[in-house]
């Protein structure tokens, strides 16, 4: 029968490789290919050749759709066509990610459309598309990278931005570990590179929103950042010197705003030393702190390598241009009262302001028309897919169900009663193993007990005729040990007595009733001053209770609480110590130890028990709390604790339970319900 099973399942995978088959499979010597062909074009930077190369290969099946949504992105983006990046990018993180590469690109396309968003102040649709995109590279564990730090960073501005400070600075912090992450473990310019960027995204969204003493605070960590650049081999001696322009730049407008004047000005001049501050670049950078220190002359001589600075970077005019470069320029001239600079800077902001709205309106309608074309081809593309794939689809499951309904019902009745006879057969088996281990077990308890009963008793005589012989004569020290050893195996056979009675107690399965009210500190007190396990001398015990689970007081039975907790504790001490050893208290090794945590949620109390002892296989967390089971015979005890335990937590409304995810040895987890009041 089993033989014919094994046909069976196979049978049904060799239909499911031919389902599979009939979809688009990307063939990676072509998909490498792809890639140099568009390396080359991002390379040259002919962004129109990266549009046709993404669009034809997504066709054919050589590249992803969100791949190719990536690169459709970055082309329109540096076409400066804003619209048709936004959508491409929202194309891409909508796509369901299959496939190691297309988290690459999810987590590109994600943190290039916070960006977008965040730079045309969109702050709301930004937070709602970087949030989704942080949690899913968290659970795909794909953090060590600059897309997820940077989304982080865009998060914080928005909110910042949007006035959740706290919030913000959250953010920030956890991006700015995962900066530091990413430096260390890639030791290279690149990764320096792109969190010195975020970095400064970060001080400089402080100081536009009037934050000045964390914009302060952080250009701390760009200083730190810049400074482990600096070691870099093959680092750029020009990069450094603009970053550090801009960090002193950055400080002397965040000391401006704090009304630390003199110190403001001293990380001016420190910029000024600066090749970068004599660029154009640099004197445009620097105005920013001028105005805020209404140097206005200062700020109006630098902005006058404006119009060289636009030209230069071919610098297309549109509104928001027009409010970050011409304004500031216009208003840095009236200051300063250069009236005739101030009509000129106004008269362009017109001239560019009208043109603006033009090519702005001929740029809306351009995109409007080319995103409704994309869209067009994408749905006929998409219902010529979706017709073939139905085809295919139908076509499969027929036959699947043709063929195994036939061949199910040839199996069934042939073999329906071979099945039969070997479940009985199994059941039957398993019955006989139980029978077996539970005479097995109950054996090796009784005979542990007559051993552990008779090995007191034989010490209770022996002391007792020493005493009782005439004309024997014994010191203080002796009497003293004599009755110690007396009330010891006394103890240890009042102990066997009890252990007895509690194996009859733990078939018990009626309720206990709960009337007592206390605190969790009283359940472990007692319980631990039960155990004994505070004065074992082989181990260091602790507790730690949460400062929620101090407050909560447990509706209970304190005798069964403290009974169970106690036991846990016994079973802990007793595993920590060397099998071979049977006089804990005596051992001087502190090398092993037990920590009890208390804590508490909603409505549940749990009490863990960690240990370093032997510890517990997985496939033995529920088998050790049957009766008499023992893993180690080594270990003293009759195998009943664990099981009484449980028995008195489940009658009072709680459980215990093995943690198996614990490493080094063995955490145990008593749990009992609280009634949610408050002392």
């Amino acid at each position: 029968m089993m033989k014919l099973t094994k046909t069976i399942v196979l049978f049904v995978v060799l239909i499911a490789v031919l389902f599979t088959s009939c979809k688009e499979q990307r063939v990676t010597p072509q998909h490498v290919a792809v890639d140099s062909l568009i390396n080359i074009a991002y390379q040259a930077r002919n962004y129109d050749s990266i549009l046709s190369l993404a669009t034809l290969h997504q066709q054919e099946g050589t590249l992803s759709s969100i791949e190719a949504c990536y690169w459709r992105g970055y082309a329109y983006s540096r076409l400066r066509k804003m619209r048709m990046a936004e959508m491409e990018w929202k194309n891409a993180v909508a796509h369901t990610i299959e496939t190691d590469d297309d988290l690459v690109f999810y987590a590109q396309s994600a943190n290039r459309l916070a960006g977008l968003l965040y730079l045309k102040a969109d702050y709301a649709e930004a937070i709602r598309v970087a949030l989704p995109a942080i949690r899913l590279l968290e659970e795909k564990h794909y953090t060590m990278n600059n897309d997820y730090s940077n989304l982080l960073t865009f998060v914080g501005s928005c909110e910042l931005k949007l006035g959740h400070p706290a919030d913000a600075a959250r953010n920030y912090d956890q991006a700015w570990q995962a900066y530091q992450q990413i430096t260390q473990a890639n030791y290279n310019i690149d990764s320096y590179t792109s969190s010195i960027v975020g970095l400064v995204t970060i001080v400089d969204a402080y100081i536009q929103t009037g934050h000045y003493q964390e914009a302060l605070d952080w250009t701390t960590h760009l200083g730190n950042m810049l400074q482990q650049c600096r070691q870099l081999p093959g680092v750029r001696d020009a990069y450094i010197d603009k970053q550090w322009a801009r960090l002193c730049l950055y400080r002397a407008s965040a000391l401006e705003g704090l009304g630390k004047k003199e110190e403001a000005a001293q990380s001016y001049q420190l910029a000024l030393q600066t090749q970068y501050a004599k660029t154009g670049d640099g004197k445009v950078e620097a105005s920013n702190y001028l105005m805020e220190a209404h140097r206005w002359n200062e700020a109006a001589n630098n902005l006058q390598v404006l119009a060289a600075q636009l030209a230069t970077y071919d610098f297309k005019m549109s509104q928001e241009a027009i409010h970050t470069y011409l304004l500031p320029k216009y208003i840095a001239n009236v200051k300063a009262n250069r009236l005739d600079s101030a009509i000129a800077v106004g008269i362009w902001i017109c001239e560019a302001l009208d043109s603006a709205i033009v090519w702005q309106k001929r740029d809306d309608a351009a995109e409007l028309a080319t995103i409704y074309e994309t869209q067009q081809k994408e749905n006929e593309l998409m219902k010529q897919r979706s017709s073939l794939s139905d085809l295919r689809l139908l076509t499969v499951y027929i036959t699947l169900v043709l063929v195994i309904l036939g061949f199910g019902l040839f199996i069934f009745f042939r073999h329906r009663a071979a099945v039969r006879l070997e479940k009985a057969y199994y059941d039957l088996e398993r019955a006989n193993i139980r029978a077996e281990e539970s005479s097995r077990m109950k054996s090796d308890f009784i005979q542990q007990i007559s051993h552990e009963i008779r090995t007191p008793l034989n010490i209770l005589s022996g002391f007792t005729q020493l005493l009782t012989m005439p004309d024997m004569k014994y010191d203080e020290a002796t009497l003293s040990n004599i009755k110690d050893q007396i009330t010891e195996n006394t103890d240890r056979i009042t102990n066997l007595v009890n252990k007895m009675l509690e194996l009859s107690e733990a078939k018990n399965h009626s309720d206990i009733e709960c009337n007592d009210e206390v605190t969790a500190q009283q359940i472990a007190s007692e319980a631990i001053g039960a155990s004994g396990i505070n004065e074992a001398g082989h181990l260091t015990f602790s507790m730690i209770m949460s400062p929620e689970a101090e407050k909560v007081l447990i509706q209970t039975n304190l005798q069964a609480a403290a009974r169970a907790l106690s036991q846990v504790l016994d079973n802990a001490r007793k595993f920590t110590a060397p099998a071979e050893s049977r006089q804990h208290e005596k051992l001087t090794d502190h090398q092993q130890k037990v920590v009890l945590r208390i804590s508490v949620s909603t409505n549940r109390m749990f009490f863990s028990v960690e240990d370093t002892g032997i510890g517990i296989p997985h496939k033995e967390a529920e088998r050790i709390f049957d009766e008499f089971v023992q893993l180690d015979e080594f270990y003293e005890g009759t195998g009943i604790g664990l099981t009484v335990a449980r028995s008195l937590a489940r009658r009072i409304g709680g459980d215990i339970m093995l943690d198996t995810a614990y490493i080094g040895g063995s955490r145990f987890v008593l749990t009992l319900p609280v009634n949610n009041q408050t002392s």
